[in-house]
């Protein structure tokens, strides 16, 4: 008898996407050797930290991969583990002169100064702020379970998609594998505004109620002219077959949560 999984990573993945984190568009997942960063002002010769992500930059090839940071000195004796970074969050850019260690594996090494050495340390806590942003998509309570094993898990998914998955093969609602980065291409060029009632979220984490609408209703025609740009509202309304779908369950939820925010938007 198969369990289900406590995790859905397809989801989580595609929260992520949402929020603007670049997961599986950097190069194809491998493991990297935990390294020490010196950041100043929140800047690195090998490391950019972006609101769509972190990356470790190879010197020599220019290639990118996704890492998360954590602190490398931390009394664990007293504190626990320390938490890891995912975003440019305001702990990092708070605490950007600290010393940190970046990292894409699950078990990583941290200098424990309640013993004086490196030792091997896994399942490293999501940072609160991070952890905040995933929590406003999509409604992901189970977010707060996500440690650093999960993430590589994530990482190491996404980079096995990108390598082995069709262009056009679709998934079980009939987008293409490929339709999330085109969505957030789309918006990204809109400017995440509304192409009906011209609304635009007034922070990061409302992007979620910014969708890309297809025209034609084909979920596989992609093309530029048979996209907009909708804010949840407009895109309820579109025709009779999407008024049915945002009457009910999590659609339904979304649609009154972002009417009560904000009032004025759809009409």
């Amino acid at each position: 008898m198969s369990e289900t999984p406590i995790y859905d990573f397809n989801k989580l993945k595609s929260a992520l996407t949402n929020l603007g984190f670049t997961i599986g568009e950097a190069e194809p997942y491998r493991p990297l050797d935990v390294a020490d960063v010196n950041l100043s002002n929140g800047k690195s010769s090998d490391v950019e930290i972006t609101d769509e992500g972190i990356f470790y930059v190879n010197p020599d090839s220019g290639d990118r991969h996704q890492v998360f940071l954590y602190m490398r000195n931390y009394n664990m004796a007293d504190w626990g583990k320390p938490r890891y970074h995912i975003t440019n969050c305001t702990t990092l850019q708070e605490l950007g002169t600290k010393r940190y260690r970046r990292a894409n594996t699950g078990t990583v090494r941290v200098f424990d100064t309640s013993q004086q050495r490196d030792v091997e340390v896994s399942g490293l806590p999501l940072c609160k702020n991070c952890l905040r942003l995933l929590r406003a998509a999509h409604n992901l309570h189970y977010a707060s379970d996500m440690t650093s094993d999960e993430f590589e898990q994530i990482l190491r998914a996404a980079g096995e998609e990108k390598a082995d998955i069709e262009e056009n093969d679709t998934d079980l609602e009939g987008y293409i594998w490929k339709w999330q980065k085109i969505s957030q291409a789309y918006r990204t060029k809109k400017n995440y505004t509304c192409e009906i009632c011209g609304f635009c979220p007034e922070n990061r984490m409302d992007r979620q109620y910014i969708h890309v609408h297809h025209k034609d209703g084909r979920k596989t025609n992609n093309k530029e002219s048979n996209l907009q740009c909708l804010c949840i509202a407009c895109h309820s309304k579109v025709n009779q077959s999407h008024q049915e779908n945002f009457s009910k369950g999590a659609n339904k939820i979304m649609l009154e949560s972002f009417k009560k925010k904000y009032p004025q938007a759809g009409r």
